[in-house]
């Protein structure tokens, strides 16, 4: 039980990427908060995974607004009294776009949602952690923060933006015993990824791409995201801060 009476947040699990690290984590004994937009997703996952004798539990939260945020964490410490882990996950896609042509309105709402929710989520959480003198915060970049094929500015700018976030706060809160690292993933199995397939015209051939781009030669199940996330939240990560792990197949490295 690598997590047994840890207290986990991690934002936007009602599915993808979030839903496979909650209940991989509740599996490993944590009790597990996590929050979502979506309500009724996360009312959906939170019965299904307490059918399965999981401590989850949800909370309806928007990351990008801090009034939102500042009342997830209240829940968290009036219900549980700490916070041991935190997975800043919750994010959305840009439809692939040329970048002369994307709306303003869509570059915000990613960054507010991408970028801002993160700083958010980290603002408070830091907060707890620096009183406890001990804490992990693992934050959902991506392969694009790296490697880009265009046409996602909003997108590759937010991931980016989460990956030189997540460095500051590595060294800053190193000493007080906070580590902060990232994720990256590639290609994932994710509702994000469904979506960008219904928006495209050749969905066989977008497929077909996906796995060209990744020597590994496949998309990746979220589970394998989940289980990264577990071993930078957990002990066995003790001396690693500051580096954003690719979970990308070997694609960053062609």
């Amino acid at each position: 039980m690598i997590l047994k009476n840890k207290i986990s947040l991690v934002t936007g699990g009602a599915t993808g990427i979030g839903k496979a690290t909650v209940e991989t984590f509740a599996q490993q004994g944590a009790t597990v908060i996590f929050c979502d937009v979506n309500k009724q997703k996360g009312l959906s996952t939170q019965k299904k995974l307490k059918e399965s004798g999981l401590k989850t539990y949800f909370f309806q939260a928007d990351v990008s607004k801090e009034k939102e945020v500042k009342l997830l964490y209240k829940y968290i410490i009036k219900n549980f009294k700490t916070i041991d882990t935190v997975f800043n996950n919750a994010g959305i896609e840009q439809a692939v776009t040329p970048s002369h042509k994307l709306e303003t309105k869509i570059f915000e709402k990613v960054i507010n949602i991408n970028l801002k929710g993160v700083f958010l989520s980290s603002k408070y959480a830091l907060k707890i952690m620096e009183k406890n003198k001990k804490g992990c915060i693992v934050n959902n970049s991506s392969i694009s923060a790296f490697a880009n094929v265009g046409g996602n500015l909003s997108y590759a700018a937010s991931k980016g933006g989460v990956m030189s976030l997540t460095r500051v706060l590595a060294i800053e809160y190193a000493s007080k015993n906070i580590r902060v690292n990232a994720v990256c993933p590639g290609v994932i199995d994710t509702p994000m990824n469904e979506r960008n397939l219904k928006k495209t015209k050749n969905k066989k051939a977008l497929k077909q791409k996906w796995k060209t781009i990744t020597p590994l030669g496949r998309v990746a199940s979220p589970y394998e995201l989940a289980q990264t996330v577990l071993f930078l939240s957990s002990d066995m990560a003790s001396f690693i801060t500051g580096v954003g792990l690719l979970v990308d197949g070997g694609r960053a490295a062609t």
